[in-house]
């Protein structure tokens, strides 16, 4: 008997081994470990065969790794689904759907998360017509896709509660996707306390062994309810129901390795091929996700209003070219000091919100102007004060600051702009008495200092909160009544055709914290750009006026998507002018290709990359519009087969990308 293997690695070919005489059952959906080139890899049966064509020699399997098998047809038609659409091997996609861990030597079960049981809310009428068209869709099978577009604090989580809830006493199963699953600990709460024993949270911080226990007891359907991250979408349900993807507009649910999967196409295609529901529920849903409910594709959900009538929060601007500063840190106006002092003194909570951490983002010599730059990418070292280095948010570069200038040896060092970092220090200045806390990833690290924070900020414990995009979503705390954000058009610049939307749904999301409870919340928005459209509209939470003024600059002819689909070749290597010269080789195959269709394909560059060098390599992109995916397959076909990058170089290839840097 033979075993067809596939392995984690960038080869399409499927190859074939002997299997033991002395295991007598199917190897097939269990990992192996088996040899390539004298090599021992993990590999995945997919097929047994009593022969083989052509006479050849063929090496046994070395081991088996699972007892039973891990994955099914299911998985794989998932696999071949995904290898096909996002260009990667069929092995590298299975891999990237299944668990790392291995069987323990002692059976033993992972453990449902538990709470005290406490009943649902009562809807409010737009919520109950919500909830009453997706459990039509689930009772009655149709797979349909719903995007359910919220003003934030208008009880989404307690829609996804009850339509959930529907399919699990259908018998069926759930899977939650969370942007960031360590920083929701009130949506994992809630869960947990209206499914007692039914609800498994998938995350980093689980041991792979864990995570093996988790994946075979979903398996055996013996957990009803899968939350988690990104890679929570490959939770193997052998009766699903429902997919929820909360914050739907979220970068993170793409996937930067290969295969470069997203797990919102990946529930499109689970949800069609196991007759599930989809619902996708955001504040500020995706420019793409909203235009096809607008033309019919899905259905759109509303939520209007907050869900205990709570007004949504006061928006004030305050331009940063005309504002007076505080004047022991300028990065906060005067206004916005003098309003945190008001909160202070009724023991009102505030959010402050910078989206940079560290001490300063840029180091210079005060003598020969030099900026200290990372030695592996193209960006500048960012300053953290505690620790006394400079650091390289991108590859992890780390040194230590040296008082006076290695170069000249005249001058020293100076700090310039500001991070979240310095923004504590400073604050703890400006308001003595109050109890100050920063978030961000150099204090939280892991989930339990982020739940330590999130602990003390819901006791009342901490007056200011500072922090990056950790704190932008997901928080619910009626005791919040102003939200800063100190910076709002950080993001606005960066040379990205989304940067607009981006902006946008950061200001929204975190303006969002305020004004929860019964309390009356105010936002404050620092900008150097007041009139930019994307921060007049994030002040009049006003999604609608935003989008239609979006899709308007993607039309032609800029031809951006919604209206065409984005492919990003990125050709990456350690020698730039090798890089360059196959980057341009490849635009010339690529503009030959697709002579014929010029008129639906439409080629950007070679060019450099906006961030060209990045952990080492040298990075050169090419940009494809087109209509439609499958009018390149031809090409990346040639390209696979016909083409040798020069040594050292690599071809990434993005499709749908979210980075354009």
């Amino acid at each position: 008997m033979y075993v067809k293997v596939v392995f984690n690695l960038p080869i399409d070919k499927i190859l074939t081994y002997k299997k033991p005489d002395e295991i007598s059952d199917s190897l097939i959906g269990c990992r192996v470990i088996a040899p390539i080139k004298g090599k021992n890899n993990k590999g995945i049966v997919i097929e047994e065969v009593e022969t083989i064509d052509g006479n050849y020699k063929v090496y046994p399997i070395k081991a088996r790794i699972d007892l039973e098998p891990i994955c099914s047809d299911k998985e794989f038609k998932l696999a071949k689904w995904m290898s096909n659409y996002y260009h990667s091997s069929f092995g590298e996609a299975l891999f990237a759907a299944l668990p790392v861990g291995t069987p323990a030597k002692k059976e033993k079960k992972a453990k449902p998360i538990s709470a005290k049981q406490k009943p649902y809310l009562k809807l409010n009428d737009e919520q109950e017509n919500v909830v009453k068209k997706i459990i039509e869709s689930i009772e009655s099978n149709n797979n349909k896709t719903f995007l359910l577009h919220g003003v934030t604090g208008s009880g989404k989580t307690e829609v996804y509660l009850q339509a959930i809830k529907k399919a699990v006493d259908m018998g069926k199963q759930a899977i939650i996707i969370l942007p960031e699953i360590s920083l929701t600990p009130q949506t994992i709460k809630r869960f947990a306390e209206r499914f007692e024993g039914k609800v498994a949270v998938l995350h980093s911080k689980l041991s792979p062994n864990a995570k093996y226990r988790y994946w075979q007891m979903i398996k055996k359907d013996e957990i009803k309810i899968v939350i988690g991250a990104r890679s929570a979408i490959f939770s193997p349900t052998p009766n699903l129901g429902i997919i929820v993807i909360d914050e739907e507009h979220e970068t993170s649910y793409k996937s930067a390795d290969t295969p470069r999967y997203h797990a919102r196409q990946v529930a499109f295609y689970r949800k069609s091929q196991e007759n599930a529901v989809l619902l996708l529920g955001s504040a500020t849903p995706s420019i793409e996700s909203y235009y096809y409910a607008s033309i019919g594709k899905i259905e759109l959900l509303t939520l209007n209003k907050r869900a205990a009538s709570v007004n949504m929060p006061e928006v004030k601007i305050l331009d940063l070219k005309k504002e007076k500063r505080a004047d022991a840190f300028p990065i906060i106006t005067q206004k916005l000091a003098e309003e945190i002092n008001k909160k202070l003194e009724k023991k009102e909570q505030i959010i402050l919100f910078l989206n940079r951490k560290g001490y300063a983002p840029v180091v210079s010599c005060s003598y020969c102007q030099r900026v200290l730059e990372c030695p592996n990418c193209s960006v500048s070292l960012t300053y953290h004060k505690k620790k006394n280095v400079v650091m390289c948010h991108y590859c992890g570069y780390t040194q230590y600051l040296d008082e006076l200038c290695d170069e000249c040896k005249i001058g020293h060092f100076e700090q310039i702009g500001s991070g979240t970092e310095k923004v504590e220090e400073h604050l703890k200045i400006l308001f003595p008495n109050a109890v100050i806390e920063r978030m961000d990833q150099d204090t939280v690290g892991g989930t339990k200092n982020y739940e330590k924070i999130f602990k003390r900020f819901s006791d009342g414990e901490i007056n200011i909160l500072v922090g990056t995009q950790m704190i932008a979503k997901g928080l619910d705390f009626p005791n919040v009544t102003l939200v800063g954000v100190l910076l709002a058009d950080m993001s606005l610049h960066i040379p990205d055709f989304r940067s607009a939307e981006r902006t946008f749904n950061l200001i929204t999301q975190v303006a969002g914290r305020s004004g929860r409870g019964e309390k009356k919340g105010i936002v404050y928005i620092q900008t150097y750009s007041p009139n930019n459209y994307s921060i007049e509209y994030a002040k009049n939470h006003d999604y609608i006026s935003f989008y239609n003024k979006e899709i308007e600059n993607r039309k032609f002819p800029l031809n951006y998507p919604p209206f065409a689909r984005l492919v990003r070749l990125v050709i990456r290597g350690l020698d730039e002018e090798k890089v360059e010269n196959d980057a341009n080789k490849i635009a010339d195959m690529l503009r030959m290709e697709t002579y014929n269709n010029s008129d639906k394909i439409i080629i950007l560059g070679a060019s450099a990359c906006a961030i060209n060098k990045l952990n080492k390599y040298y990075r050169w992109n090419i940009l494809i519009k087109t209509s439609s995916h499958s009018l390149l397959k031809n090409f990346f076909d040639k390209l696979k087969y016909n083409f040798t990058a020069q040594k050292d170089n690599y071809i990434e290839i993005d499709i749908d990308p979210v980075n354009m840097l």
